[in-house]
């Protein structure tokens, strides 16, 4: 995962390395003469007698291709974006000034994919992943939620109880208490757990000063998921474990 190219604003002669949906493999090129851009109402008013071009707020849509030759996906993008007043050194050594266009994407259909889900991954706990995917770049908060809720499935794929009876009632047990309740093999992972809680809670509480949650913030609990499932459903030590006992089988290299 590409921190930087998944959370900075780009321009046109520097796109960002958007890696492709579909293959995993090339990476996302805008399509010749597809980007679009224009100025909002409200940024078109020059009436302002303190206006500057930094005011100027555009909307930009255009289509992505993949440039791996043997996939060529195309993916439709939409964003934003602003101009930001630029001051340099020219190859004389004198000061110089621009303004330059930098754009900030919103929205990818298909939508990026952030971490590797293993293939044994049940449904319910990957279906909130993907739509946290669809929404980090615009909502960062529901994002992170989406993670807490797959988190909640995961325990309940690995057969952790969600409710207590009391007084012949059901009454739910909290993703805490839960997370707890996990199964001793995996008592490992537990802080990480609990920490996606913690990001997760606060996605749900909405923007809040301190607590607002960033698209860093996603990524830190996209991380936390991906080595979980992957402890879960595909452990490195298993498969070289397997990989060893080949080994001595053989006594000597596999095919």
């Amino acid at each position: 995962m590409d921190r930087k190219a998944l959370k900075l604003a780009f321009t046109l002669a520097s796109p960002p390395d958007w890696i492709c949906p579909t293959c995993q493999k090339g990476v996302l090129r805008i399509k010749k003469d597809t980007f679009f851009q224009e100025e909002g109402q409200a940024s078109r008013d020059r009436s302002h007698e303190a206006w500057e071009p930094d005011w100027i707020a555009y909307v930009y849509s255009c289509l992505l291709v993949c440039t791996n030759d043997q996939c060529k996906e195309v993916v439709s993008n939409v964003g934003v974006g602003s101009v930001v007043h630029h001051v340099y050194q020219d190859y004389r050594g004198e000061v110089d000034e621009a303004y330059i266009d930098f754009f900030q994407p919103k929205f990818f259909e298909p939508h990026l994919v952030f971490i590797n889900i293993p293939d044994d991954c049940p449904e319910s706990v990957s279906e909130p992943l993907r739509e946290s995917f669809r929404l980090f770049f615009s909502v960062p908060g529901a994002a992170a939620n989406n993670v807490r809720i797959a988190i909640e499935e995961l325990l309940t794929a690995l057969h952790v109880k969600r409710f207590n009876v009391v007084k012949g009632k059901r009454r739910p047990i909290n993703l805490h208490q839960r997370i707890d309740l996990l199964p001793r093999k995996h008592v490992l992972l537990k802080d990480l757990l609990f920490a996606i809680k913690w990001l997760g809670n606060a996605g749900s509480h909405g923007n809040n000063g301190k607590n607002e949650i960033t698209t860093d913030n996603v990524m830190d609990a996209y991380e936390l998921t991906e080595h979980i499932l992957h402890e879960i459903y595909a452990p490195k030590t298993k498969k070289l474990a397997a990989l060893a006992k080949k080994v001595i089988k053989k006594k000597g290299p596999t095919k």
